[in-house]
């Protein structure tokens, strides 16, 4: 129990303010080991992109009062997600970010509808927790390697991973409650 109460702790911490030490692709925080594929300087552009993105995404003002829209990225490929209430929106917000030149490829899962409510949110912010939770626990499987995103019950797996590391997070995820559909967006290393 108290090792699951410790990893439970790391995955809330860890997307914070935790200070993480980085080492050729290997961080130690908290007393774990993360094993991450991309390079220190690919992990620094993958949060420089998601800030800057967000930003400029969240600066548009019609985008920010009609629409609820999130980036992520993970190796230089951008996830977008959320809701617009129309194609017309849901385009603009795919320009937002493909103007930024340090994205090499993008996926829009902007979906056309009112955006959910906040409490729709927090329940995708549990659920990701609870994925991620689970796939800390998992034996022969570095999911530091793997970003995890969940919107409307929709859970995107993405990393830098092989096959068989894909496969195991898949299968992970599926047991976890709330899941209402998984997209895989890995890339593979072997």
């Amino acid at each position: 129990m108290k090792k699951i109460l410790t990893i439970f702790l790391i995955v809330l911490l860890l997307p914070g303010c935790l200070p993480v030490v980085l080492v050729g692709g290997v961080a130690a925080a908290g007393g774990a080991i993360i094993y991450d594929h991309r390079s220190p300087k690919g992990i620094v552009e993958d949060r420089d992109v998601t800030f800057q993105t967000q930003n400029r995404l969240s600066s548009d003002k019609e985008l920010h009062a009609q629409a609820h829209i999130s980036i992520a990225t993970f190796n230089h490929i951008a996830l977008l997600v959320g809701q617009a209430p129309d194609k017309e929106l849901r385009n603009r917000a795919e320009s937002i970010a493909k103007s930024n030149s340090n994205i090499k490829m993008l996926y829009n899962e902007v979906t056309i509808e009112q955006p959910i409510s906040n409490s729709a949110r927090a329940n995708d912010s549990w659920i990701t927790t609870k994925v991620k939770t689970t796939l800390l626990t998992s034996p022969n499987l570095n999911s530091a390697s793997l970003k995890i995103i969940t919107e409307n019950g929709v859970v995107y797996l993405m990393g830098l991973t092989t096959h068989t590391q894909a496969q195991i997070a898949t299968d992970k995820t599926r047991t976890v409650a709330g899941v209402q559909k998984i997209v895989k967006l890995f890339e593979y290393i072997n």
